[in-house]
C-alpha cells in the first residue's frame, strides 16, 4: 500500500518518450510491488511451522507477522518526514535490496526474537518503497500512460502477496520454513536489483524541505476532522480482521476435522483474485450509491461471511473466505479513495495517517485476536472479528448522521 504524493509533476515529462518506455517502468514498478508485499506477509502462512520449531502458541507466532507491519508502520510515519529529500529510485531500490538481504538473513534466525527484530527492521525499510513508489510514477510518468503503469503497481502488489504466501505454503511442506524464507529472499533481491539497473532515474524529482512543526500541525487538523478520522479507525478494523482470519486459519484447516495438506492449504490464497475483483466492484458500486451505503454494505458481508468460517465442513468454510476476501478489498478500496479525496492538497499527510493506522490495527488486533483463539477457541475467535466488523457498521451509521446533521 502507497500514499499519494501531493506535488504531482508530470508536465516536464514527454509523451513520446514515455510511450516508448511504459513497458520498461511498468514492468519495474511491478517488480517492486512484488517483492514488497512477497517479503511483508512472507511469515503469515508458515506461523503454524514456528510455533511448532519454537515452541510457541499461535498467538506468540503472529509476532513474525505483526512486527514486520508494525516496523512497516513505523516507517511510514517517519518518512511523512524525511522521503521528499530522497531521489524516488534511489530510496525504493536501497529499500528493496537491503529489506531482501534481511528476509535471507532470517532463513538463518536460531531464536524467534532474533527473527522478529529482523522483521522488524525489514518492515521499516519497506516502507521506503510502499512509501514513494506512487509520487514517482506521478512524477516520472506522462499522463497519457499513468493509468497503465499505476495498474501495473496494483498489480503487483497483490500478485507479491498471493504468490508470496503460496509458494512460502509448499516450500516449507516440501522443506522448511528456512528454505522458503531463503527462497523468497534470493528471488526479491534480484527483483530489487533489477528494479536499481533498470528503472528510470528521478529526473523530474526535486528535493523539498519538510517543516516538522507545519507538518505535525497537518496531521493535528486530519486527526481532528470526523469522516476522516473514521475512515482512519476503519483501516485499522479492517486489515485487523483481514490478517487475523489470514493468519490463524491455517491452524484450523491443518487440525481436525478438515487435516488438510499443505498443498490444499496453500490455495487458500487464491481467494486474493476475487479481492481485486472487489476493489474494482467497491469503485463501481460507491459512485453509483454513495461512499456511505456501499462502505457498509461491504461491512455487512465480511459480518456475514465471517460466519461461513464457523462449520467444520471445507466447502462453507472456502465459500465464506472468498465473500470475505472481496467485500475487504472493496471496503478497503473505498476508505482509501475517501482519504485521497478528503484535502486534496495535503493528500501525501492523510494517507499516510491512514496507512499507520491501517498497519497498526494488523499488528495489535492480529496479535489479540491470536490470544483469543489460543485461550477460548476458534468461535470465539470468530465472534470477535466479528464484534469489530459491527463496531464498523456502527461507525460509519454514527459518523454519517453527525455530518449530515451539521450539514443542516
Amino acid at each position: 500500500m502507497e500514499y499519494e504524493h501531493s506535488d504531482v509533476r508530470t508536465s516536464n515529462v514527454n509523451e513520446g518518450d514515455d510511450r516508448k518506455n511504459v513497458k520498461q517502468i511498468g514492468l519495474c514498478i511491478f517488480l517492486a510491488g512484488l517483492s514488497c508485499f512477497a517479503q511483508l506477509y512472507l511469515f503469515q502462512p508458515i506461523m503454524p511451522e514456528l510455533a511448532r520449531q519454537f515452541h510457541i502458541n499461535p498467538a506468540e507466532s503472529s509476532f513474525a507477522v505483526s512486527f514486520s507491519t508494525m516496523g512497516m508502520a513505523l516507517g511510514l510515519f517517519s518518512g511523512i518526514f524525511f522521503a521528499d529529500r530522497i531521489s524516488r529510485k534511489k530510496l525504493i531500490s536501497v529499500a528493496l535490496i537491503s529489506s531482501s538481504v534481511l528476509t535471507i538473513l532470517s532463513s538463518f534466525a536460531g531464536y524467534f526474537w532474533v527473527l522478529i527484530a529482523i522483521n522488524t527492521v525489514k518492515g521499516i525499510l519497506l516502507a521506503g518503497s510502499a512509501s514513494v513508489v506512487v509520487a514517482y510514477i506521478a512524477e516520472e510518468v506522462h499522463p497519457a500512460v499513468l493509468g497503465t503503469v499505476t495498474s501495473m503497481n496494483i498489480a503487483g502488489n497483490a500478485v507479491g502477496g498471493m504468490s508470496g504466501r503460496i509458494v512460502t505454503t509448499l516450500l516449507t511442506g516440501w522443506l522448511d520454513w528456512e528454505w522458503a524464507a531463503c527462497t523468497v529472499g534470493i528471488f526479491c533481491l534480484g527483483c530489487g536489483l533489477l528494479f536499481a539497473w533498470t528503472a528510470p532515474e528521478s529526473l523530474h524529482f526535486r528535493p523539498v524541505k519538510i517543516n516538522a512543526g507545519n507538518k505535525i500541525k497537518e496531521m493535528k487538523r486530519h486527526l481532528c476532522a470526523v469522516p476522516l478520522l473514521s475512515m482512519f479507525i476503519l483501516g485499522a478494523i479492517l486489515l485487523g480482521c483481514f490478517v487475523s482470519v489470514y493468519n490463524y486459519l491455517g491452524f484450523r484447516l491443518e487440525n481436525h476435522p478438515f487435516d488438510l495438506p499443505h498443498e490444499v492449504i496453500a490455495s487458500i490464497y487464491l481467494m486474493y483474485i476475487l479481492g481485486s475483483i472487489g476493489s474494482m466492484a467497491g469503485g463501481v458500486l460507491s459512485d453509483r450509491h454513495g461512499v456511505q451505503k456501499t462502505l457498509i454494505f461491504m461491512l455487512i458481508l465480511m459480518l456475514f461471511a465471517l460466519f461461513f468460517l464457523l462449520p467444520g465442513n471445507i466447502l462453507p468454510v472456502a465459500a465464506g473466505l472468498g465473500v470475505f476476501t472481496f467485500a475487504f478489498f472493496g471496503a478497503h478500496a473505498i476508505a482509501s479513495r475517501v482519504v485521497a479525496q478528503y484535502i486534496p492538497f495535503e493528500r501525501s499527510t492523510s494517507i499516510s495517517i491512514y496507512l499507520l493506522f491501517y498497519y497498526l490495527g494488523s499488528s495489535i488486533l492480529g496479535t489479540v485476536t491470536g490470544i483469543i483463539m489460543h485461550h477460548w477457541g476458534w468461535t470465539a475467535f470468530v465472534l470477535s472479528l466479528s464484534i469489530l466488523a459491527f463496531c464498523g457498521v456502527s461507525l460509519l451509521t454514527v459518523v454519517g448522521k453527525s455530518t449530515r446533521h451539521a450539514a443542516r
